[in-house]
């Protein structure tokens, strides 16, 4: 019986009104229960279990699993903080027995702080504990400079590690902290230094391997870089899933001829977009090929590569019993390297590689043409004059993960912030963002009207098609950016300060989309480079 029958008394995950607690409920079982429960995609449930054991307990290890949980895995962080400061309260004052506990404590409240906003504080009690406790000196600057490089902070977090690592004594996250910095800083091989410092330490660190391979790709040392890239443990909701946990993971050099082939959805819907490219490759040898994908791409890939079986995993994971159907499966961005990407100058020439069927094409030309001719008060063949079409995407996918909702926060800006900082161009606007940023685009005055008919895509292939009928799309680092990227549609990409490995360290061109311009934001507010894409955009609507 796992933790989550224990505590429901049956199978399936608690309710969020169930309050009823096990009586002598342990923090392990607690920390356990937890993170079933998330892994069992059971986020809400999971959350709910953490603060009610946090409201209800007066005992201080349930209250630091409670906290540490909601640090870790949600973005709960004000609830984090509070419960942190219930157990400072509870703790004897006087006992030197207790000091370190105490101290322990304080970080935990201290990355709350941080994770929340709440800086300032943050580094001053950081500061204490550093001075106060110096049995957690190491763990302080370990966790005030992920916290800043988690807040967007990176070159306060240099500052901060230089110090610590001056001082000594050195540890791998240290190390893997300062090399993040670095890459962050798009100073990638200094970034590197650090890392090889931490594996020296520790070989074996999966954070610090997957650091390095980031810094290695963003610095275009794809060969070592990818290598090292597919050695991580994938990043997916649910590690139990067959297609994982049942099928070795192809590898490099395995003979491909009449392999069954099992190619899996993992990180974002970019990711995929990316790297799908090179399945042709793979599909040539290999005698069957499935792709697992989610709902929003589903279609797409199944009209591009109709040489393979398309999936959703949601059905896969209905069907334990297909694992003999398969040798072997993959997640898709260890494609680069399965295929032997030494370097950028080595990806093959680009061509446009997602297929979008004409019917549709002219079906959401002609929604195009409607919505604006309607504005004008025309019919759309009265239309006369022809202005640039533009699409907007401002922000990320919406996530759940403490680290997921923060690299959002880095990556994304907002509708208002985006039309503000665009002032008036000669342009016709349209909406490509999708999910709950989408209603940010009521109550928001703008100088000209922008166009929303995303009611009217359902998918991926929709929002192809949508882009199709665009002069250029203007977007985040996001999946819209990379899917105009591989239509080959003309796309610029805002940039957040510390840029994604896949656009290097520096330039306005990556060969990954021949067609992409970079703005590069040069601090952590977007306002200043997204004014410099509205002065460009003005330029550009003059074109036409």
């Amino acid at each position: 019986m796992t933790m989550v029958e224990q505590h429901n008394g049956a199978k399936g995950p608690p309710s969020p009104s169930q309050s009823a607690l096990p009586e002598g409920l342990t923090p392990e079982a607690l920390t356990l229960c937890c993170k079933e429960l998330y892994a069992m995609g059971q986020g809400v449930q999971a959350t709910s279990l953490a603060i009610q054991a946090a409201q209800a307990s007066q005992d201080i290890p349930v209250l630091l699993a409670a906290g540490l949980f909601l640090t870790q895995q949600t973005a709960h962080h004000d609830v984090a903080v509070a419960i942190f400061r219930k157990a400072l309260l509870l703790l004897p004052q006087g006992h030197a027995v207790l000091a370190s506990l105490q101290g322990e404590l304080k970080l935990c409240l201290a990355g709350a702080l941080m994770a929340a906003g709440k800086r300032d504080e943050s580094i001053g009690l950081f500061m204490e504990i550093a001075q106060n406790y110096p049995e957690h000196r190491l763990f302080a600057g370990e966790h005030i400079s992920m916290g800043l490089l988690e807040a967007g902070l990176a070159d306060q977090a240099e500052r901060v590690l230089a110090v610590w690592l001056q001082e000594g004594p050195p540890s791998v996250a240290l190390y893997n902290n300062m090399g993040c910095a670095l890459e962050r800083l798009n100073r990638s091989r200094e970034a590197m230094v650090y890392y090889q410092k931490g594996i020296e330490l520790a070989s074996r660190d999966e954070d610090v391997s997957f650091g390095y391979a980031m810094a290695l790709l963003k610095a275009g040392a794809y060969e070592e870089g990818f290598a090292r890239y597919v050695r991580r443990v994938p990043r997916m909701p649910n590690l139990s899933w067959w297609f994982y946990k049942d099928l070795p993971r192809l590898t490099q050099g395995v003979p491909l001829a009449g392999k069954r082939i099992l190619f899996y959805q993992e990180q974002g819907l970019g990711d995929t977009i990316q790297f799908i490219r090179f399945l042709p490759e793979i599909a040539r040898q290999a005698g069957h090929i499935t792709i697992a994908a989610l709902p929003p791409l589903a279609r797409l890939l199944a009209e591009t590569y109709p040489m393979v079986e398309v999936c959703l995993v949601a059905e896969l994971l209905k069907t334990p019993e297909r694992v003999k159907e398969y040798d072997t499966s993959c997640p898709i961005p260890d494609l680069p390297y399965l295929c032997d990407l030494k370097s950028p100058a080595a990806l093959p020439p680009f061509t446009p590689y997602l297929a979008v069927p004409l019917e549709r094409r002219a079906h959401f030309a002609q929604i195009v043409e409607r919505v604006i001719a309607q504005q004008r008060g025309v019919q759309a063949q009265e239309l006369e004059t022809r202005r640039l079409r533009v699409g907007l995407v401002w922000a990320g996918d919406a996530r759940t993960s403490a680290q997921d909702v923060a690299s959002d926060k880095r990556r994304s800006s907002s509708f208002a912030e985006m039309m503000a900082a665009f002032g008036t161009v000669e342009a016709d606007f349209f909406n490509l963002q999708y999910g709950p940023r989408r209603g940010e685009l009521v109550g928001v005055e703008t100088p000209q009207p922008v166009y929303d008919v995303m009611d009217e895509v359902q998918d991926m292939a929709d929002t192809a098609a949508l882009m199709e009928a665009l002069d250029l799309i203007i977007s985040v680092d996001t999946a819209p950016l990379h899917l105009a990227g591989a239509l080959g549609r003309e796309v610029w990409l805002v940039s957040r300060w510390d840029a994604c490995w896949r656009w290097g360290d520096e330039g306005e061109r990556t060969p990954w989309y021949p067609t992409m311009r970079i703005f590069r934001a040069q601090e952590l507010s977007f306002v200043p480079v997204l004014q410099e894409v509205g002065a460009d955009l003005r330029q550009r609507a003059m074109a036409i």
